[in-house]
């Protein structure tokens, strides 16, 4: 098979990637992905006060933690986008993957720019899909994501993609083919994030050795599954949920190409050493008496019960008591400071186990939603590709 069979097979697509047209514009238009650091508006603060007016991806997304404090102006971020294409600040860059090296304080890791066919998703548990979920979708976030996508032209999409190969098979060719090859982007990341290459992938023989690959590990896992869904859920979750609506007004032709239909992700390794892996963290707000609320769910916090466990009790806790809130933090030390605040109680975890990945995915489950986090928060993807959708 030639590489757009293959590709096809896969559910993968090659992107045609939009980019900042002035390379000095890098480092104050890439911002951490929208969802870090939720409960602590102050770092969006400095990043606000760094970009400034400058062109950015902060003023074409919607941090959570504006989002909780009542921002709703989604159609400002869709404006920004029409303004950054009329005006030539951004641009298409051709057809082609993109090759990433990420430097940070756990090591450099790799990853591939690619687009994912959406009809190959579903963010519910169980099905027969390509692309496979990994923990349990809140919906519940995933509606005003769509109110932003709605209008808007471009997705600017933070989602990291599983690809499970124990032999690192595929970066490390890319490693090897790239390393002579010029960089579409080298530059500081802002707020600590560390330091991005990227190098831009157009040949046929490329992209061959890509799809073959991919599809040699493909057959290794049973042909079951393509990819896992890393970081992001949430954002390819949106994607999804606006092309089955987008598409029940177009015809199967239409249907086939349509730019909507897939959605622009980040391939890395599971088992890439400088991507550390962790039991995500929970935080509950607005508790009048944390120690009745332990009590109330039965739950020691020196002998907590396992992260699938804990998951439904919190769940059914909190459905009672409406007043309270819950949070997901990524680092453990974080948490536990936020913890020890007035009507906070803190739930952390600190090991994950990598293999558990595939074996959840060989039973066709899903762990609990938010189990694990991939790496720290300054250390997950930052907006910088983006994409047409329509």
């Amino acid at each position: 098979m030639n590489y757009n069979e293959k590709f096809e097979k896969l559910g993968v697509r090659i992107p045609n990637i939009i980019l900042p047209k002035n390379k000095a514009d890098f480092p104050k238009y890439a911002v951490l992905a929208c969802d870090q650091y939720a409960a602590q508006p102050e770092y969006w603060e400095k990043v606000r006060s760094f970009v400034g007016e400058a062109p950015s991806t902060l003023h074409m997304t919607l941090p959570e933690a504006w989002l909780l404090c009542g921002d709703r102006d989604f159609g400002k971020r869709a404006d920004c986008m029409e303004k950054y294409l009329s005006k030539g600040i951004i641009e298409e860059t051709g057809e082609g993957f993109i090759f990433t090296e990420r430097d940070t304080p756990d090591g450099t890791r790799f990853g591939l720019v690619a687009a994912f066919d959406l009809e190959q998703y579903d963010y519910n548990p169980g099905t027969d899909k390509l692309i496979k979920v990994t923990e349990m979708t809140d919906i519940t976030r995933v509606a005003p994501r769509v109110e932003i996508r709605k209008n808007a032209v471009l997705e600017l999409p933070h989602v990291l993609m599983l690809v499970i190969d124990k032999k690192d098979r595929l970066m490390e060719m890319l490693r090897k083919e790239c390393s002579a090859l010029p960089k579409i982007y080298d530059f500081d990341l802002m707020e600590g994030g560390g330091h991005i290459r990227g190098t831009k992938i157009e040949t046929e023989e490329l992209y061959q050795k890509i799809a073959d690959i991919l599809f040699e590990i493909f057959e290794e896992n049973g042909k079951t599954f393509s990819f896992a869904m890393g970081d992001g859920n949430h954002s390819f979750a949106t994607a999804k949920c606006f092309w089955e609506e987008l598409k029940k007004n177009l015809t199967p032709e239409e249907q086939k190409n349509h730019p909507a239909r897939f959605c622009l992700a980040e391939i890395i390794n599971l088992y890439d050493e400088a991507m550390p892996y962790e039991s995500m963290n929970r935080l509950l707000s607005g508790v009048a008496e944390p120690e009745k609320a332990l009590s109330e769910m039965g739950i020691d916090l020196n002998n907590l019960p396992s992260l699938q466990e804990l998951q439904p009790i919190l769940d059914r806790w909190l459905e009672s008591h409406p007043e309270a809130k819950i949070e997901y933090v990524h680092d453990a030390d974080t948490c536990e400071k936020l913890g020890k605040e007035p009507g906070c109680i803190a739930f952390c975890y600190r090991e994950f186990d990598r293999d558990s990945v595939l074996e959840i995915i060989k039973k066709n489950s899903v762990f609990v939603r938010k189990s694990f986090a991939m790496g720290h928060p300054y250390e997950k993807r930052y907006y910088l590709e983006g994409r047409r959708i329509r």
